[in-house]
């Protein structure tokens, strides 16, 4: 059986990766390279053999159809894009940090659009549909503490139902960004989006832009400010 990179005992040196390792990063890294010049549906099992330069049965042996290798790539893109926008989700935050937390979402989004889009899909079904709704349920968990948490200190008003509001911005920037990076998943994404991101999000929580929301002026006269 391949063992994962380990510490050879007799030399006392770290092993590099198996056989079984590289193979499968090869899969991984022919679907990447697929995704970014042909839609999903087109690519076979034969091109990501032929890419990885395998056999069919070696690639069933390390994935049980390319589903499961779009899950593959998938889940440590979500991961990065979670963690990327907790920072924006959980940190306080004013105008400034709130429009550079989203281009740094924008940037990851651009990077891994292909992928991005294959997960994102209407026509989503299996593990790709569970892999969406897990990473739009933890943004919108984080995003529905992070009101509640602004409502309770002042610095946001009352509103609609946190959890509800919380889902359609997260669903709005996934959305706007799918849109923005185009057909190929590459265009870059642009600054007025960003821009108009930062607005509509400010002031949708807020009711104003957040300028100074964490700083400067008291909480409560931050609160009670709404936008002209």
């Amino acid at each position: 059986m391949d063992e994962h990179a380990s510490d050879d005992r007799s030399t006392g040196r770290r092993r590099g990766p198996s056989k079984g390792d590289l193979r499968e990063q090869a899969i991984l890294r022919t679907a990447s390279t697929l995704l970014a010049n042909k839609p999903p549906e087109r690519i076979t099992i034969d091109d990501l053999v032929a890419g990885a330069g395998i056999s069919r049965p070696s690639f069933y042996f390390y994935f049980a159809g390319k589903q499961a290798v779009f899950e593959a790539l998938l889940e440590p893109v979500a991961d990065g894009f979670v963690e990327v926008a907790e920072a924006w989700l959980t940190d306080p935050i004013g105008r400034d940090e709130l429009r550079q937390s989203l281009a740094r979402v924008a940037a990851l989004w651009q990077r891994h659009g292909p992928l991005l889009r294959v997960m994102l899909r209407e026509d989503a079904g299996g593990a790709l549909l569970e892999c969406r709704e897990r990473l739009l349920g933890r943004l919108a968990g984080n995003a529905t503490a992070r009101i509640e948490r602004d409502r309770e200190s002042g610095i946001a008003p009352d509103g609609p139902p946190a959890e509800a509001l919380a889902a359609l911005l997260v669903r709005l920037l996934t959305a706007s960004l799918t849109d923005a990076i185009g057909p190929s998943g590459t265009e870059p994404v642009p600054d007025e989006l960003l821009d108009t991101l930062t607005t509509v999000i400010g002031r949708t929580i807020y009711g104003r832009t957040p300028t100074e929301v964490h700083g400067g002026a008291p909480a409560a006269e931050a609160a009670g400010r709404t936008a002209t």
